[in-house]
């Protein structure tokens, strides 16, 4: 599989150079690879005239039929692993910055400690590239709140992820806010109906929201929770990370979505806190991986480490 990986990695950067770095070896080794490949097919993979570089017919077949044989390669691997009982062999997790950060972080530690002859990875990326990393076979576990890639597989709910709307105090008096608004110690210690701290959706129109860039999963949710609320904040700042629209929300730049998992981490008191009427505040966690994945014993010992981290 290591010609089929050269190939795949061409393919996959467009670039020869980026390519070879990616692969840790000297782009001239990796050309001559190339070259011996295609001298064995006896016709190009790569039309080298283009930049970044296009596949031939040949190259288009070639990346096919790689599709089909590298998870059938890393399903036997992980098979063959299994025999050593954890006591050698690798596992990647993929995971956004802030499951990584907020969520993740205990059991990757756990399952470090546990098992040190694993070589354990870890990929961070937003949640729309996990699809593609999953199919690539470039991790072997992912968290993801939405499974509807018929060539993805639930194993297992990982944990409930509340939302609320974090509103920074000053705004709540400059704009005469509702005041049935949360602290983030009442979020902590639980208890409170949602429907009692319901936002007035019509008071989006006075603020500024930090909404994360498309490909974040909280993109598309917060687009539809306000089609479903039928009210648009007065201006949006797009924010890449969850835990940085968080914190320049406590500096007053504007409201944001937040997590109670980020409340109860890291304390705020220029921030409060309210419900919105929509079922998309919760998000359900999933931990996923490839349809036709063989389900390690890595991937389930990391999954029953993982915490219960339900309300």
């Amino acid at each position: 599989m290591k010609d089929m990986d050269m190939v795949y990695a061409i393919y996959q950067y467009g670039s020869f150079s980026k390519a070879a770095d990616e692969l840790y070896i000297g782009q001239s080794s990796l050309s001559m690879a190339i070259q011996r490949i295609e001298n064995e097919l006896g016709m190009p993979l790569f039309d080298r005239k283009h930049h970044p570089i296009q596949l031939t017919a040949a190259g288009k077949a070639y990346i096919q039929y790689y599709h089909k044989v590298k998870p059938a390669e890393e399903n036997m691997l992980a098979y063959i692993r299994d025999l050593n009982e954890l006591k050698t062999g690798v596992f990647t997790i993929g995971g956004t910055h802030y499951l990584l950060s907020y969520i993740l972080q205990n059991a990757i530690c756990r399952f470090a400690e546990a098992f040190p002859g694993i070589d354990l990875q870890i990929v961070e990326a937003q949640s729309s590239a996990f699809r593609d990393l999953l199919a690539d076979c470039k991790i072997d576990l992912c968290l993801m709140c939405q499974v509807d890639d018929p060539g993805l597989q639930s194993i297992g709910h990982a944990f409930y992820d509340d939302l609320f709307l974090a509103v920074p105090k000053a705004c709540v008096e400059e704009c005469q806010l509702p005041s049935n608004y949360l602290t983030d110690e009442d979020i902590r210690s639980g208890g409170f109906a949602a429907y009692d701290h319901y936002f007035q959706t019509e008071y989006l129109e006075k603020l500024a929201f930090l909404q994360l860039t498309p490909g974040n999963n909280l993109h598309a949710r917060s687009e539809m929770i306000f089609q479903q609320l039928e009210h648009r904040p007065a201006k949006v700042i797009p924010i890449q990370q969850f835990a940085t629209a968080y914190h320049l929300a406590s500096a007053g730049l504007g409201c944001t979505l937040t997590s109670a998992h980020l409340i109860q981490g890291m304390k705020k008191d220029h921030l409060v806190f309210y419900t919105l009427p929509s079922s998309l505040m919760r998000r359900d966690f999933h931990f996923v991986t490839r349809k036709d994945a063989y389900i390690s014993k890595a991937v389930r010992t990391f999954c029953k480490l993982f915490p219960e981290l339900e309300p």
